[in-house]
């Protein structure tokens, strides 16, 4: 994909994670660029589309985000860490229809994130817990696949606003807590000693732990 191309499905997918996806039309699509009808039919065929290549420029964004903070090798607990902070800096402001909307009016998009959840997202957090165990951080006595499908499980009911209305909770507080939950279920003795002498308050989900 081409740098000016990718910059148009940037600007799309934040309109969209931002004001959601039902209430942006082409039209109000246009008016939050700048730009004409006729340059976003140059990108696409309809309103569908941009959906899908919207959300498939966000999936790959992530990817690459993941993709650079698992290549630091870092310890798994500093790993884990970074990914928190990702993601919660990530779902700040996103609007709370999206999964939904994608669930139930845009199959290619939602086949899109499920594909990323499953396959890339799955290989990340097993990844993690295999390196930790691996370096005494983790403990030992759990089946990592297990662990992993159990953390993909829980992903999509931290999005459902019918569990977690957005009057009363936001997508980043709630995604906060899932991660100190998975993380406090995992850790061993020695990766807590690490945690409260080394991480201390520098980490989001290692914060007044």
């Amino acid at each position: 994909m081409e740098q000016k191309e990718s910059d148009f499905y940037k600007r799309t997918a934040e309109v969209f994670l931002k004001n959601g996806i039902r209430e942006i039309t082409m039209d109000d699509m246009a008016r939050e660029l700048k730009v004409s009808k006729k340059t976003l039919y140059k990108y696409v065929s309809d309103r569908a589309e941009l959906v899908t290549k919207s959300m498939m420029w966000k999936m790959s964004d992530n990817i690459n985000a993941l993709t650079a903070i698992t290549a630091k090798n870092l310890n798994a607990i500093e790993e884990l860490c970074e990914i928190t902070n990702f993601y919660c800096g990530n779902l700040q402001g996103v609007h709370p229809s999206i999964h939904i909307d994608l669930n139930k009016y845009y199959l290619d998009a939602w086949n899109c994130y499920v594909d990323y959840r499953n396959t890339f997202l799955y290989s990340v957090i097993l990844s993690n817990l295999e390196k930790g165990v691996a370096q005494g951080l983790y403990r030992s006595n759990f089946n990592a696949e297990v662990i992993t499908k159990i953390f993909i499980s829980k992903v999509d009911a931290v999005f459902d606003p019918r569990m977690f209305p957005n009057s009363k909770f936001n997508f980043s507080e709630v995604y906060l807590d899932m991660m100190r939950y998975h993380f406090k279920g995992i850790v061993s003795a020695e990766g807590l000693v690490m945690v409260k002498n080394v991480l201390g308050e520098k980490c989001i989900l290692t914060n007044n732990f």
